[in-house]
């Protein structure tokens, strides 16, 4: 079984390439389901996330992801922390999945959907290592319109990750995602016949 990664920058499009994969029946692994996932109500990752920022950042039982956003993505210190407390749990997790494909024997191409993957040194892990660009502008534009923020908190949050830029030096692949989704899906179709890709 292959790992295939897909990352990109926040606005870059991963999510949508996953997408695609997932309509032609590979299987995906969703690094940000994950990362939900271990944020549950009962979680002791949660719980931590609780006792380090406040309760100010909770709903009730839940996790107020946009409130916790505002704070971390303002203050790179106490991003560093937040991903101290998730990142061994996520990768925990997603390793456990990894290794459940690999056993079953049921898939040839395991799909990962991971934000995160030059950061944490996880591409040395793939097999192949695919990054979604689109030029600034679009980015932003993309991430006021999807996430509600403003113009100042979409580039807060660009600035919050390795540059797009680095991730296309280092990728074995790129999509490029400034036009039409359709053009997205053309590409990714093309792509997955030259390397004769199954599910």
């Amino acid at each position: 079984m292959k790992l295939i990664a897909i990352t990109g920058g926040i606005g870059s499009g991963k999510t949508t390439v996953a997408n695609i994969f997932k309509n032609l029946g590979f299987t995906i692994l969703d690094a940000d389901k994950v990362a939900r996932d271990v944020v549950e109500p009962g979680t002791h990752v949660l719980e931590e996330i609780k006792n380090t920022f406040g309760l100010e950042i909770m709903d009730g039982n839940h996790l107020n992801r946009r409130k916790l956003g505002s704070i971390v993505f303002q203050d790179p210190n106490k991003l560093n922390v937040l991903n101290s407390i998730m990142q061994p749990a996520i990768a925990q997790t997603m390793q456990l999945i990894i290794d459940y494909y690999k056993n079953s024997g049921t898939i040839h191409n395991l799909i990962i959907d991971i934000p995160l993957l030059f950061e944490r040194k996880k591409n040395e892990e793939m097999d192949v290592n695919i990054v979604v660009n689109a030029d600034l502008e679009t980015r932003i534009n993309r991430i006021i319109n999807r996430d509600n923020l403003t113009e100042e908190q979409a580039i807060q949050r660009i600035k919050a990750q390795m540059p797009l830029e680095e991730k296309v030096k280092m990728a074995d692949v790129v999509f490029e995602n400034n036009n039409e989704t359709i053009d997205l899906e053309k590409a990714v179709k093309q792509y997955i016949k030259i390397e004769q890709l199954k599910p």
